[in-house]
C-alpha cells in the first residue's frame, strides 16, 4: 500500500507508476489532467533561446500493449476494451486509449469518495475517452462536458475553425458532500436593460402560474456559469511551454470543484499551470510529469512567483544535486536510467526500459523548418569501457538515428571512450556522431554539441 502523499510534492516519472508507488487511495479532492491528445503532431519548446521538441505526441501499438492487457483484464473494463480493439484495430488509436485507460484507472483509486476530475481533451479522441470514463467512473456520475472556446488564427478554409477543446467533468460518487461552488457569469444585455444590477424574484401560485418577476433590493450575482467558457489561450509568443493551458482556466476549476486546504493534483503537470493555480487559491498541490525540462519549467515558474516555495516543496524522483544523482543510481538504476536518458532537451527516456537493444531514450531535434534529426541515448550508472561506447554506436545504427548520446559520470569516463566517441565519425561534418556527456555536465548547465535550430521566437 503506498504511503499517504504529503502536499505540495513534485514528481519526476510516468504518473502511472508514481500513483503505484507513492499516492494513497483517495487521498486527492480534485484531478485535473491535461494528457497528450493523439494529435500526431511534434510540439516544439524554446529552451535557452533554441528550438527542441517538447514531445512527439504519436503513438505505437507495440509501446502500450502492456497497458491494454492490464485495463482489459479488467471485468468492468473488458468490453469497453474488446469493442475499441475491434472498432479501431492494433494501431495508434488503441494505443493511446490503452495508455490513457490505465492512467484513468490510477486516478479514480486515488480520488476520494467525495472528489471530482477533469479530464482535458480535444475532438479527436473525446468521445472515445468518455466511454472509457463511463466505465471508470461510472455513466452516472457524470456531470458535464464543457467546451472551452478560444480563437486563435484561422487555419483552412473546407471546414468550420476548430477553436474548443473538451473537458469531461466526473465526480467519483453522487454523494452531496462533493464540492462544487457555483460560478456565475454576467447577464445578457437584454436582461441588464429590464432589471439592472438587481437580484431578480420569480415563483408560482397556488395554481402553478408563474408569477411576474420583481426586483429585490440586493445586488445579484450574475447568471450561474453554463458549460461554455470563453478563455482566451496563452498566445504562443508567451508560452513556457507548447500546449499551455492559460491560468484563468485552471483558477475556474479549482474554484469550482475544491475548497481551501483541498489537495488538488495535475498527473501530466507540463509548465505548471495548476500548480500556480492552486498556489494562488491557497490548495494543497501534487504534481507529476516525465519530462526533466517541464520540472526545470515549473522550478523557473515557482520561484519567479512565489518567493520562497521552492525551498518547501519535497521534490521526489529528481536529483537537485550531482550527490542526489549517485544516490539514485545506487539506489535505483532504473530510475536514474529514466531520469538521466532524458536530461537533453528533446530527449525521453523509452517507456519500457527492459529488452531496448541498448537503447534508453530517443528524441527528435529540429535543424530547420520541417526537418529533423533523430538522437538516442544510453545510460551507464556503473563502470564503462570503449567497447561500450563502441556497442552503443552500433544499436544507433541499428535504430536508424543520425546521433547518440552516452551518458555517465565523468569519474567513470576513461581516454578509451573518448577515442571511440571520436572515431565514430561526424554528422554533416560539423557534429559528431557519438557524444559522451556526463551527469557533471548537466548540472554545470553544459549541453552536448547538438544541431539546433538556433532561432528566437518572432
Amino acid at each position: 500500500m503506498p504511503d499517504q502523499a504529503t502536499p505540495n510534492r513534485l514528481y519526476f516519472g510516468d504518473c502511472l507508476e508514481v500513483m503505484a508507488e507513492y499516492l494513497a487511495d483517495e487521498s486527492v479532492d480534485l484531478i485535473y489532467l491535461d494528457p497528450p491528445f493523439n494529435s500526431k503532431r511534434i510540439y516544439n519548446a524554446f529552451i535557452g533561446g533554441a528550438q527542441w521538441v517538447a514531445f512527439d505526441d504519436t503513438w505505437r501499438w507495440y509501446e502500450a500493449i502492456d497497458d491494454f492487457h492490464a485495463v482489459a483484464s479488467e471485468v468492468s473494463l473488458a468490453p469497453t476494451m474488446e469493442g475499441l480493439r475491434r472498432i479501431l484495430g492494433e494501431g495508434g488509436e488503441l494505443a493511446y486509449l490503452s495508455y490513457m485507460a490505465n492512467r484513468l484507472r490510477e486516478c479514480h483509486r486515488v480520488l476520494k469518495r467525495t472528489g471530482s476530475i477533469y479530464l482535458h481533451c480535444d475532438p479527436t479522441m473525446s468521445h472515445y475517452l468518455k466511454v472509457i470514463m463511463d466505465g471508470i467512473f461510472g455513466k452516472q456520475n457524470f456531470r458535464n462536458e464543457v467546451i472551452w472556446h478560444y480563437r486563435k488564427w484561422s487555419t483552412g478554409k473546407y471546414a468550420f475553425q476548430r477553436n474548443h477543446d473538451v473537458l469531461l467533468f466526473y465526480s467519483r460518487t453522487k454523494v452531496r458532500e462533493r464540492a462544487f461552488n457555483q460560478l456565475f457569469m454576467p447577464r445578457t444585455a437584454s436582461t441588464i436593460k429590464r432589471f439592472g444590477s438587481k437580484r431578480i424574484v420569480s415563483g408560482y401560485d397556488e395554481r402553478g402560474e408563474r408569477l411576474p418577476s420583481q426586483v429585490a433590493d440586493e445586488d445579484s450575482e450574475g447568471v450561474r456559469l453554463d458549460d461554455v467558457w470563453d478563455i482566451s489561450r496563452v498566445p504562443p509568443i508567451k508560452q513556457l511551454y507548447p500546449t499551455e493551458k492559460p491560468l484563468p482556466l485552471l483558477e475556474r476549476i479549482i474554484k469550482a470543484s475544491s475548497n481551501p486546504g483541498d489537495v488538488v493534483f495535475d498527473p501530466f503537470c507540463g509548465c505548471g499551470t495548476t500548480i500556480h493555480a492552486a498556489q494562488n487559491l491557497g490548495r494543497r498541490w501534487i504534481g507529476i510529469d516525465v519530462c526533466v525540462q517541464a520540472c526545470k519549467v515549473i522550478q523557473k515558474r515557482i520561484e519567479g512567483h512565489f518567493d520562497s516555495l521552492w525551498d518547501d516543496i519535497e521534490f521526489v524522483g529528481m536529483p537537485k544535486t550531482l550527490e542526489d544523482a549517485r544516490a539514485l543510481a545506487a539506489l535505483d538504476p532504473f530510475k536514474f536510467e529514466r531520469w538521466a536518458a532524458s536530461l537533453v532537451p528533446g530527449m525521453e527516456a523509452n517507456k519500457k526500459q527492459r529488452g531496448d537493444k541498448g537503447i534508453d531514450g530517443r528524441g527528435r531535434l529540429p535543424i530547420r523548418k520541417g526537418e529533423f534529426v533523430d538522437v538516442v541515448a544510453q545510460v551507464k550508472a556503473g563502470n564503462t569501457n570503449p567497447s561500450q561506447v563502441q556497442a552503443f554506436n552500433e544499436a544507433r545504427r541499428q535504430a536508424g538515428a543520425e546521433l547518440g548520446v552516452f551518458t555517465c559520470f565523468e569519474d567513470k569516463v576513461t581516454s578509451g571512450m573518448r577515442n571511440a566517441a571520436v572515431n565514430s565519425g561526424q554528422f554533416k561534418d560539423n557534429w559528431p556522431v557519438i557524444q559522451i556527456y556526463t551527469i557533471e555536465d548537466y548540472f554545470l548547465g553544459r549541453l552536448p554539441d547538438l544541431p539546433l535550430a538556433n532561432f528566437r521566437r518572432p
